[in-house]
């Protein structure tokens, strides 16, 4: 089932069976932003299990698991999580860590047959507090010409800690049945999302100025923007049974959101209203595949998904305060997607095109020399991919190549310029690349792996109003890489796995890289290509498990993410000693210790 929005992504896992990868665009079968693929996770079905976890940054940790059997086919599931840590992160002017988080969340699950379907229902609900954004500020451009590494890469400053709060809750009701030799499932499903937090906005102590004029006396500060989000999310799916040459899936899609925001700026306001946004949208889709078994060991697939998103944004000058603004928009695209794929026993080669798209949507009212639009456009990505995977005559060998083109028109850049969060569209991406992976066993219990991905990608053209200039000076962003993408990543992995005494011993390292990375598409603010070390050792005994795990272990330091005065007018201007770039930097080494107990 697809979240509602992106504000659902980042909750706490917990109680995981599986994640599954979909690489690729995904859209004609999964719908809008698909783009890149699809992260799946399923949660446990079975089992009962108590886990707790202490670590550094004052992190304490319980999870727990219950399964009950209700009679011979019924079965009901608890699941929780509480987290608490005190943070990783130091404000050196406060002296103090600034993101602390504490999360609360629980699940229930009861499935079982009647009246010949199979049913699952599902209950969830999570809460966490803590920090907000803890940003730094330094003049990263002029400094160190834009490379986030190094003495430049400080803690936060600012004055003003902040905080968040956030809860979510869900309930889905899902039901399947055999039915015409396939199988027919459906779902529906309710969230309801709050989302609360105030920090600064400047990330600097004391009174500021802006271009020498005493502006801010009191920092910029605090600043709001309050979030309510209501999904309703319905399908049903129909798909054929495996045992056939042809097979086939059809379905039906709805979704139904409403989103509430405020963004109450402050002192950037003026004195002036906060606008609230009430943003609604109604998706409804319909999609269908086909897969052909020609021979036993070459088959061809071709899905298909027709989606239209209905969206209308009422923009209030405040709280219940009059409209200022409404605006209305229908966006729809068929996303097809087509596979032919040769399967034996050792080898698989596969050939894909597939197309993909997100929706368009609505900025905050832009001004005349803003550099964006009041409402972008749909982003629409096709690809071609060529993959082979090929099990190795030597040591459980499996290896693993795949080489890819995209090419994204109106490639939807999510950034944050002229004090606003903004999605600006980029007429034309390309992005070409290679992944390769291969995975050895050279002995029992010895496990080796490796793994590199290359994503060139390529702004083929875009021309824009300069952000600080305005309007009619311009810039020229075409050469340029797109933000927040690695030029490479990697990763080598050891597993090795051993019996001592009544144990079973297992110990793991990683080492991961990452590439030169943008973090806005004039390309000035970047990190460069970094290595960092991941270790794990475990030993189980019966139902007891006990593991050991740092991560980062050398408490390697980089920019998570990044604004920089090249492209907002408030850093450019911002004193006294400026101008400045604000970014994120990641927590450092984390070690945590586990001990498991399953029932």
């Amino acid at each position: 089932m697809p979240l509602a929005d992106t504000e659902l992504f980042t909750p706490r896992l917990y109680d995981v069976r599986a994640i599954e990868v979909l690489k690729g665009p995904q859209g004609a079968l999964f719908g809008k932003n698909a783009s890149g693929g699809v992260i799946g996770i399923r949660t446990q079905d079975f089992g009962s299990y108590v886990d707790v976890t202490a670590g550094n940054g004052g992190l304490g940790e319980i999870q727990a698991a219950h399964s009950l059997a209700l009679g011979t086919d019924w079965n009901l599931r608890a699941a929780g999580l509480w987290s608490s840590a005190d943070g990783w992160i130091k404000n050196t002017t406060l002296n103090r860590l600034v993101d602390a988080v504490e999360t609360r969340s629980g699940r229930l699950r009861l499935t079982g047959p009647a009246l010949g379907w199979n049913f699952d229902f599902k209950l969830q609900y999570l809460e966490d507090e803590g920090g907000a954004a803890w940003a730094s500020s330094n003049n990263v451009t002029g400094k160190n010409a834009g490379r986030l590494s190094g003495k430049v890469l400080i803690n936060p400053i600012g004055d003003y800690p902040g905080q968040s709060k956030r809860r979510w809750g869900q309930g889905v009701a899902k039901a399947s049945r055999p039915l015409a030799g396939g199988a027919l499932s459906g779902y529906v499903a309710r969230d309801s999302y709050a989302k609360r937090w105030d920090e600064e906005l400047d990330y600097r102590p004391g009174p500021l100025t802006f271009f020498g004029f005493p502006a801010f006396p009191n920092g910029i500060q605090s600043i709001r923007q309050p979030i309510d989000l209501r999904a309703t999310t319905a399908e049903v799916r129909w798909v054929s049974g495996d045992n056939q040459a042809l097979t086939q899936q059809w379905g039906v899609f709805l979704q139904d959101t409403d989103k509430d925001r405020t963004d109450d700026f402050g002192p950037l306001l003026f004195g002036g209203p906060a606008p609230r946004y009430l943003t609604r949208s109604h998706q409804t889709s319909v999609f269908g595949g086909l897969g052909y078994q020609v021979t036993p060991e070459f088959k061809l697939e071709a899905q298909g998904r027709l989606d239209r998103d209905e969206r209308s944004q009422t923009i209030l000058s405040q709280v219940g305060g009059p409209v200022i603004s409404r605006r209305e928009g229908t966006f729809e695209r068929f996303q097809p997607r087509v596979t032919a794929q040769y399967l034996n026993n050792d080898t698989n080669l596969f050939l894909t095109y597939g197309e993909a798209y997100r929706p368009g949507g609505f900025n905050p009212t832009p001004a005349a020399s803003s550099i964006w639009k009041a409402t972008y456009r749909p982003e629409i990505t096709t690809s071609l991919e060529l993959g082979w995977k090929q099990r190795l005559p030597i040591a459980s060998g499996r290896l693993e190549l795949n080489v890819f083109s995209n090419k994204v028109e109106d490639y939807q850049n999510y950034t944050f310029i002229d004090n606003q969060s903004v999605t600006l569209n980029v007429d034309e991406v390309t992005v070409k690349g290679l992944e390769a992976s291969i995975f050895l066993r050279p002995i029992d219990g010895l496990d080796l792996s490796a793994s590199y991905a290359l994503a060139d990608t390529n702004i083929e053209r875009f021309i824009a109003t300069d952000p600080l200039l305005g309007s009619p000076a311009t810039r020229d962003y075409s050469g340029k890489a797109i933000p927040n993408a690695p030029k490479d990543t990697g990763k080598v992995s050891a597993i090795y796995r051993f019996d001592l005494a009544e144990f079973d011993l297992m110990g793991r390292i990683d080492a991961n890289y990452a590439g030169k990375t943008f973090y806005e598409i004039d390309n000035v603010l970047y990190s460069p290509a970094r290595w960092w070390t991941d270790l794990t050792i475990s030993a189980e005994r019966g139902d007891w498990t006990a593991t050991l795990q740092a991560q980062n272990l050398t408490d390697e330091r980089w920019a998570i993410s990044a604004f920089g005065q090249g492209m907002t007018g408030l850093l450019a201007g911002l004193g006294p000693g400026g101008p400045f770039d604000t970014f994120t930097i990641n927590r450092g080494r984390k070690v945590t210790f586990s001990l498991r107990r399953e029932f």
